[in-house]
């Protein structure tokens, strides 16, 4: 089977993150292309090097491109990944004799009113005849019933990722490592987790504390200026995109995930597999994954000082942070491994 993956870019994001376990494990018996359009690819170093990399950059060509590429290569399959890939990717795949995928990585783009037009696009024209795999069953309800997506070419397959690190136990230390790993963006409320971090140091804590932020984005200078502004800047270290992020996931205690909205949430994945306990925000996707005080803790989208007390908590219990810990390994274990994922992918690509 021959198989075109179109995506936005190819940096360190959960959507990116996702698509290269996939193609590194269909590669193994399908052939495989990547189409990106931003010059943003951190990721290409770890793709395996069977798979053919097309980066075609933003033009007012770029539609005549796409169409080019597709019939020359003659698929089986298309597969976009995210906006612009989607509306560049079906727009011009329209008319190629093949089989189309999109898979819904969100529920907002934007969170505004700008969503509202966006959503008309791919509901009167860009997913006609098009199959839609949703990341988590809020995303899926997203696609029926407000994109109004037919339940005949909707499915639903959890995010997953391979093995994580290899974890020994964790060290016992008077410093509690905190982390975040994401875009700093709106979407991610990194402010939310920069103001826990100004309660947190008014509370009587049994342990010293820093956080470590991994990423980059448009709010970076201004969640920098924060931190100083609250006086919080020595226990936070901001760290800019990393290419192995393995060794801050097994060096963590607690990873925050503060986010406004979120599909689904790769990360969590991330540090369950690296058996880091996990604090998330209550909305959609996170909610789907973490059993509140099972395998994570749970706090309301920016209250700041609830997720404070939620820190506290793990940070001054650490029989319940390695209880949660463990449990979030027994998770991706039994339910969010890539093997099974692909898979099911396959299959769906057979069936369509």
């Amino acid at each position: 089977m021959k198989i075109i993956h179109v995506i936005t870019a190819f940096g360190i994001g959960g959507a990116e993150k996702l698509l290269l376990n996939i193609m590194n494990k269909q590669v193994e018996e399908h052939s495989v292309h990547l189409i990106y359009f931003k010059s943003i690819d951190d990721l290409l170093p770890k793709l395996n090097n069977k798979i053919i990399v097309e980066n075609i950059p933003f033009s007012f060509f770029i539609t005549k491109k796409l169409k080019s590429y597709f019939k020359e290569h003659n698929p089986d399959i298309i597969h976009t990944h995210l906006g612009h890939a989607d509306f560049l990717g079906l727009f011009s795949a329209k008319n190629i004799k093949c089989k189309l995928f999109c898979t819904m990585h969100n529920i907002y783009f934007k969170k505004n009113f700008i969503d509202f037009i966006i959503f008309a696009v791919y509901r009167f024209i860009l997913l006609k005849n098009v199959n839609v795999i949703s990341i988590s069953k809020s995303v899926e309800s997203h696609v029926v019933n407000r994109l109004k997506v037919s339940k005949k070419r909707s499915y639903l397959l959890s995010n997953a990722i391979p093995n994580g690190p290899f974890v020994l136990e964790k060290k016992s230390s008077d410093e509690i490592n905190l982390l975040f790993v994401g875009r700093l963006t709106k979407q991610k409320s990194v402010v939310t987790l920069i103001k826990a971090i100004k309660e947190l140091k008014k509370k009587n804590l049994k342990k010293r504390f820093k956080l470590i932020i991994i990423g980059d984005g448009n709010m970076k200078e201004s969640l920098m200026k924060l931190s100083e502004d609250l006086g919080v800047r020595k226990n936070i270290q901001f760290m800019g995109e990393q290419k192995d992020i393995n060794e801050y996931y097994l060096k963590a205690d607690i990873f925050v995930l503060p986010s406004i909205w979120e599909g689904f949430g790769i990360v969590i994945l991330e540090a369950f597999s690296a058996k880091v306990a996990v604090i998330a925000s209550n909305i959609e996707g996170p909610a789907e994954i973490i059993k509140n005080k099972i395998n994570g803790l749970l706090f309301e989208p920016e209250d700041y000082v609830q997720l404070s007390e939620k820190l506290m908590e793990l940070i001054n219990n650490k029989k319940l942070r390695i209880k949660i810990a463990n449990n979030g390994h027994k998770s991706f274990t039994k339910k969010y491994h890539i093997d099974s994922y692909v898979k099911k992918l396959i299959k769906l690509y057979e069936n369509a």
